[in-house]
């Protein structure tokens, strides 16, 4: 349910970017490396710089995500979600007029961050924050339980179906949201993160439980053994 949740996130930004933004897509670098070149010699310097800026800093977001667990023993969830609302809170006080590169690099950091942390789950590879890859491995699923019947396929494929439709809801999240309160619809993005908040600490406090139900028994020898009930 978490990884769901944060589907919805990732929707819920891309949409964000795009309406409010020139179209330009936030969660991603495809577009912006292609009119970086594109805009090369005939654009101007300070789009130029803008667009080099905006893939900085998502290159040291995926940078600090990655390096991030290495060096802290907190939970890198916790650290990702506050991240992510902090960002969201300098986006929707960003002027609706600015320059949309610059003021889409909380956007840039925040689901480059999120990336990082939240690339998967039940043992699937799956970007949070983009469909491409979800969407061919939904269809390969697809495909391939229909050749074969093989249930892990079916498996496969509804956990990439929940992904997609997930995503989608949250662009549909953020086309209202941005409808509704334009630049600030940032802040309404804050809901679907206190609900992963609340997921992760739900998951935090289980794995909590299991760990406290390991009995340390004195071994007869003198050592300690772990015992599990």
């Amino acid at each position: 349910m978490l990884h769901c949740n944060m589907c919805f996130v990732g929707g819920f930004l891309g949409a964000y970017a795009i309406l409010l933004r020139g179209g330009n897509f936030g969660s991603a670098q495809t577009a912006n490396l292609i009119h970086l070149i594109l805009h090369w010699k005939s654009g101007s310097a300070f789009e130029i710089v803008a667009r080099l800026l905006a893939l900085a800093v998502f290159v040291v977001a995926i940078v600090a995500a990655f390096l991030l667990p290495k060096y802290i023993k907190s939970d890198a969830r916790r650290i990702c979600l506050l991240v992510e609302a902090a960002g969201l809170m300098i986006a929707g006080l960003l002027p609706a007029k600015m320059n949309d590169m610059i003021a889409l690099l909380p956007i840039f950091f925040i689901t480059a961050f999120q990336w990082g942390n939240f690339s998967g789950a039940r043992g699937y590879n799956s970007a949070t924050i983009f469909s491409t890859n979800n969407l061919k491995q939904m269809v390969l699923g697809w495909t391939e339980y229909i050749r074969t019947k093989n249930s892990k396929e079916k498996e496969k494929a509804l956990f990439y179906t929940a992904t997609l439709a997930f995503f989608h809801l949250g662009v549909l999240g953020g086309l209202l949201a941005v409808r509704w309160w334009s630049i600030y619809s940032a802040f309404a993005c804050l809901i679907p993160l206190g609900c992963a908040w609340g997921l992760v600490e739900t998951d935090l406090a289980r794995s909590r439980r299991q760990s406290s139900v390991m009995v340390v028994a004195e071994d007869p020898c003198g050592g300690v053994q772990t015992l599990a009930e």
